[in-house]
């Protein structure tokens, strides 16, 4: 069994390993059941017959997201898969992934198609990228992907335990990595989207790489990001 079930219509599975900066960060995806019964994956991970079965079991896979421009790496298994399912990326990914067929993109919409489920606040203001943040009502549960990072350090080289010091991401203290947190020309707009994330009250909260939030989310989300000036 590769999904654990975390709430009301809403399952996480965790994937391979990826290299980064001397760091080794294990990736994570969210799934969510809309009312419809079709499936919403975000951030798929490396592709897994067993884990799509599962999924398939589910419901029908109706949209694949891309969260940010750098969480692309295995949206071409899953499209080849699922070529019915809808690819959803933010602004500049389609420019960036053009083997890729994308059918909507998160920046131009004026609503989401499932944001009778799902909200979503965009958290701007970083020289590196935007990233898209979702919070699934039924289970009270915010959907982040690198804005915080939260590694043991167990599993780390020498090399990466140093590196996870410096950027501020070990468990159990991860926050937003130094090098995002350098890299904000407009702290105030980032403030306003981790504004908007703490006003949903969230439960819990997914990251996808290192130890999630599995209980007291708004406090937790409030401490990781107080490096901005936020006013909740």
């Amino acid at each position: 069994m590769k999904l654990e079930s975390i709430g009301p219509d809403i399952w996480v599975a965790n994937g391979t390993e990826i290299k980064f900066l001397g760091l080794l960060l294990g990736t994570r995806t969210t799934i969510v059941r809309l009312a419809d019964g079709s499936v919403w994956i975000h951030s798929p991970i490396a592709f897994d017959t067993e884990l799509a079965r599962e999924i398939e079991r589910i419901g029908p896979i109706r949209y694949l997201v891309a969260p940010n421009v750098y969480h692309h790496f295995f949206l071409r298994e899953w499209q080849g898969r699922y070529p019915d399912a809808q690819l959803v990326g933010p602004h500049g990914l389609p420019f960036k992934r053009p083997d890729l067929s994308f059918s909507l993109v998160l920046d131009e919409l004026e609503q989401d198609p499932w944001s009778d489920e799902i909200d979503r606040v965009v958290f701007t203001g970083s020289r590196a990228f935007d990233e898209h943040v979702f919070f699934h009502r039924a289970s009270r549960t915010a959907i982040l992907t690198d804005l915080i990072v939260n590694l043991r350090l167990e599993n780390q080289s020498r090399i990466g335990r140093l590196v996870a010091r410096i950027e501020g991401v070990a468990y159990p203290g991860g926050r937003t990595p130094l090098l995002y947190r350098l890299g904000m020309r407009d702290k105030v707009s980032g403030a306003r989207a981790v504004n908007a994330m703490l006003e949903w009250g969230a439960a819990q909260a997914i990251i996808s790489h290192g130890e999630w939030f599995r209980e007291n989310a708004s406090q937790e989300l409030r401490k990781r990001f107080d490096w901005l000036p936020l006013v909740l």
